[in-house]
């Protein structure tokens, strides 16, 4: 509509143009003719009017689409179950104690010896595999193959006297007597003290083969019930 309202002005606008002009009225007859015929056939045209762009949908394919699944279900959690406790490094140095303990101790620069029964824990009891000073060293641990001077300890020692027992005495720190303790059918003297950096009790008597005996513990409880008091119970002399 509005190109045929443009066409007319021009019609217009040329007519009047060629009427200032002077020109004939045929010729501006002619002209405006020629522009109505013009504007008729415009007008006889349908107007088209713009087509408003729909976007296309995407097209949705239910074949190519995979089915839902259903939400899987959490799986419980296992319970971890506890590792089985590793056997303690084996230490040839320091061979199992469990059970019973037979030694042969001597006294240094003597002919006296004595024959030494000790019976064990079946677990957590070691011995140390060296005699060359005629005397049983018994450890409580868990770990055989780091053992050292100041782990926990029972000692028997048989010495040539009393004199050979008490020969660090001067040495000894904080001591204390305690009451004798029979061990083994034999009434034996105690006392506690500190020596070297370390506690010790020490019951020590004359055996009836000769010799005096001296069992030294170290960090051991030694309380009655407790794995030490049952060592000290189980010593015999054979």
């Amino acid at each position: 509509m509005k190109k045929v309202q443009r066409t007319l002005a021009a019609a217009l606008a040329a007519m009047m143009l060629m009427a200032l002009a002077g020109c004939s009225k045929g010729d501006v007859t002619k002209e405006v003719d020629s522009g109505l015929s013009d504007l008729k056939a415009q007008a006889a045209e349908p107007a088209v009017e713009p087509q408003t762009e729909t976007p296309a949908e995407p097209k949705t394919d239910a074949a190519s689409e995979p089915a839902s699944e259903p939400a899987a279900e959490p799986e419980p959690e296992a319970t971890a179950e506890p590792a089985p406790a590793s056997a303690p490094a084996e230490n040839p140095d320091y061979p199992s104690a469990a059970g019973l303990n037979t030694q042969t101790l001597e006294a240094f620069g003597t002919d006296f010896t004595l024959v030494l029964n000790v019976t064990c824990p079946d677990q957590g009891w070691y011995k140390s595999a060296s005699t060359s000073f005629g005397d049983l060293k018994l450890f409580p641990t868990d770990d055989p193959s780091h053992i050292f001077s100041g782990d926990p300890r029972i000692t028997f020692e048989l010495k040539s006297g009393l004199d050979k027992i008490n020969y660090y005495y001067d040495n000894f720190e904080n001591v204390e007597e305690l009451t004798p303790r029979t061990i083994g059918g034999v009434e034996m003297a105690g006392r506690t003290y500190k020596n070297v950096g370390m506690w010790w009790t020490e019951y020590y008597g004359e055996m009836p083969t000769g010799g005096w005996l001296a069992i030294k513990i170290s960090g051991v409880d030694i309380d009655p019930g407790t794995e030490g008091d049952t060592v000290l119970n189980s010593v015999t002399f054979g």
